[in-house]
């Protein structure tokens, strides 16, 4: 059977196609059944390596290889994606109490469990298929292995960053992506006469593409999260639910509600604060949240323009179509990111009001640093007004509170004279360099705009011992909030473990034993490919997180990065294959300038900082993971094919890329910031170049 060779490759490109994609998709999952924060991502993405990598070292112990055994493993491969996102959406419900934020080890051992088949089967198939291959007689080296996975990831990658996200939903991409590891395996059940599995898989497979593409099963799949159901849609950005219970609407963009009809509250509160302080409004620059009655409150100033900036332009869309914005010569609706359209903008404005959440990611800290207030001041009226607000307790501001309250004051006032802090539904944060009052229905009356809310109850919700309660919470001596030092972020996770009566300590520890012992069996040369997965990862995601810091959420950008650093690995593996030596330089020289790449990330981080232009950063990820790419198959040919050292290395650098997601991701950049995340990784390529240097001094390459 000598076509059996290229079936076994062609599955393994069908693999690599289909698990980015499943990846992807499933972060994606999780971002809406919980809080869609860097923490999320990184137990998603710490666990999904960290069980791929057990997976090849289970196959490192396996004995026999059936080609029958390899197929139904590639199979089910290419089918349990469908049934692992319906178990998501499904037991979200069942497991936790609706409502409820659970907590962090709840939501890791939730995550871990469901996407453990799936990324075991994909970590032990890889070197099954290589094993198998060479049973048969066929050569498949380590480093011919690691090429043909990563053209399958490239592949996988650029479809559903560039094409699927935007013309697909979930349930149809799986389907998509799954055909050329479907069709293959039916050609290897074909190829050694297994008629009666060919016709079992033919059966699962159908029924696999029916309910795939059948758009009413997905949609009642998303039921119990949300209820009765008026629009889905996926945007790049995130899912856009739209649902109704009795006359109200809700908005819940990635599983957090965005708008609902009956929150006038807020509503009044974000509008009339500011606004009812100024005499003349010109121009007034709205920054999300401009759904339902929020435009019609602004209205009642008369401006003679109102920017309404929201980063989703699939948002902006439906809510035009169901009636949520209405149409006005004096509107204009601009789908951007917030931060770089203020950054750009003339202005000036009489006001900006910022309805986001709380800093709790990269993304919304942004708007909540010294950078950002510096921009909005440029853009601003001399007495113009800046308006945003935090989530806050009105009756008891725990020590935490009061931090997070004093960062974002002390940095605003860094810019504007005069800031005020309302106590209502929610801390309004009111910055002007002109005089601010605490009477807001006064100002109203004076003004003759009417209010269903604040006219009749704003006395008995922000009352003068609630006022002073948060003024004494306020300390000036708390450090500023910056892009690069997100000080914010930092109290909001520790407010999130506090909440929650849990510590990160014990599973870091949990896990810094369990590297120990890892370390401990582990090769010299599968150290490398451990510190390299480590350094590739964590630097992939200091690139994403300090873009976002920069530019801001731009899908398409933020998706060509993550597509760079999977392209560099597949040329930088061929030329690791080109070489023919075993001698220590070729690891150490590819170490040496990784160690490099990182210091000059360091240097023009913590000593410059400027705004590069976008393909510096692709260029920096492709050359990084270039390297990266190179060190695999030098290391598989220096231990030896008869060793079999597929399976090892592919675990040493998954695992290192897992400990790589956690450490930097979850950490080091939103606790300490991007430069102690940098000092970090440079300190782990330090340690592989000590280790290389040695084993060269003692002659054992040479």
């Amino acid at each position: 059977m000598l076509y059996l060779r290229p079936l076994i490759i062609w599955s393994v490109i069908g693999t690599g196609i289909s698990s980015i994609a499943v990846q992807l998709v499933t972060i994606r999952e999780f971002l809406t059944q919980f809080h869609g924060n860097e923490i999320t991502i990184s137990i998603v993405l710490f666990s999904w390596l960290l069980l791929t990598g057990v997976g090849s070292l289970a196959a490192k112990a396996s004995k026999g290889f059936s080609l029958t055994s390899y197929s139904l493993l590639a199979g089910l491969i290419a089918l349990w994606p469908l049934p692992q996102i319906i178990l998501i959406r499904e037991l979200r419900e069942i497991v936790f109490i609706h409502g409820v934020a659970p907590g962090f080890y709840h939501v890791f051992l939730y995550i871990s469990l469901l996407i453990a088949p799936y990324c075991f089967s994909v970590g032990f198939v890889l070197p099954y298929a290589q094993k198998t291959a060479i049973a048969r007689g066929y050569t498949f080296s380590s480093g011919e292995l690691y090429v043909t996975d990563s053209a399958g990831d490239i592949v996988g990658g650029i479809l559903f960053s560039l094409v699927l996200v935007y013309w697909v939903k979930p349930f149809k991409t799986l389907a998509i992506t799954s055909g050329l590891l479907i069709l293959v395996v039916f050609l290897l059940f074909l190829s050694h006469r297994k008629y009666g599995l060919f016709v079992f898989m033919v059966i699962l497979s159908s029924f696999f593409v029916l309910f795939s593409i059948n758009a009413r099963f997905e949609i009642g799949t998303l039921f119990k999260q949300y209820g009765s159901i008026v629009r889905y849609l996926e945007s790049p950005y995130g899912r856009i639910v739209i649902t109704k219970e009795g006359t109200q609407h809700t908005f819940w963009e990635s599983g957090t509600p965005f708008y609902s009809e009956v929150d006038i509250i807020h509503t009044e509160e974000k509008v009339h604060y500011p606004l009812s302080q100024l005499k003349n409004i010109q121009k007034v620059l709205l920054v999300s949240g401009g759904l339902g009655e929020t435009l019609r409150e602004i209205s009642k100033y008369k401006p003679k323009s109102v920017d309404y900036v929201e980063l989703d332009p699939y948002l902006t869309r439906v809510a035009k179509e169901l009636g949520f914005i209405k149409e006005s010569p004096c509107l204009r609706v601009v789908n951007s990111d917030g931060r770089l359209f203020i950054k750009n903008a003339t202005g000036p404005y009489s006001a900006i009001i910022v309805d986001l959440p709380d800093p709790d990611t990269f993304q919304l800290n942004r708007f909540y640093t010294s950078e950002f207030f510096s921009s909005c001041r440029n853009i601003l009226t001399p007495n113009g007004i800046l308006s945003f607000s935090l989530t806050y307790s009105p009756n008891y501001q725990s020590e935490l509170e009061k931090k997070k309250l004093s960062i974002i004051y002390n940095t605003a006032r860094q810019y504007f004279k005069n800031v005020l802090v309302l106590p209502g539904s929610e801390a309004y944060f009111l910055c002007r360099s002109g005089p601010l009052s605490k009477d807001i229905p006064v100002m109203l009356a004076a003004k003759g705009i009417k209010t269903s809310y604040i006219s009749g109850f704003y006395y008995g919700n922000v009352t003068a011992e609630r006022i002073e309660a948060i003024e004494k919470s306020v300390s000036l001596k708390t450090l500023i909030n910056t892009d690069f030092e997100p000080r914010a972020m930092k109290v909001i996770f520790q407010q999130w473990f506090v909440k929650h009566g849990t510590s990160p300590k014990f599973f870091l520890l949990g896990i810094l034993i369990f590297t120990g012992l890892y370390l401990a069996f582990m090769k010299k040369e599968e150290y490398i490919l451990f510190s390299t997965g480590l350094a590739n990862m964590g630097t992939e995601m200091l690139v994403v997180f300090t873009f976002q810091l920069i530019f801001g959420y731009i899908y398409l950008k933020i998706g060509a990065i993550v597509t760079a650093f999977l392209l560099g690995l597949l040329p930088g593996a061929l030329a690791g294959n080109l070489s023919s030596t075993k001698k220590w330089y070729d690891l150490i020289l590819s170490d040496l300038m990784l160690l490099c790449l990182l210091l000059a990330f360091f240097a023009w981080a913590t000593f410059s900082a400027r705004a590069l232009h976008p393909f510096y950063f692709l260029a920096y990820g492709f050359v990084f993971s270039f390297f990266c790419g190179y060190q695999f198959p030098a290391a598989t040919r220096i231990i030896g094919e008869e060793r079999s050292p597929a399976a090892g290395c592919l675990a040493a650098d998954l695992t290192g890329a897992a400990l790589g997601t956690l450490v930097t991701g979850t950490v080091l950049i939103p606790l300490f910031g991007i430069q102690w995340a940098v000092i970090f990784l440079i300190l782990v390529k330090i340690s592989s170049n000590i280790i290389l240097l040695y084993t060269k001094r003692r002659g054992a390459y040479l």
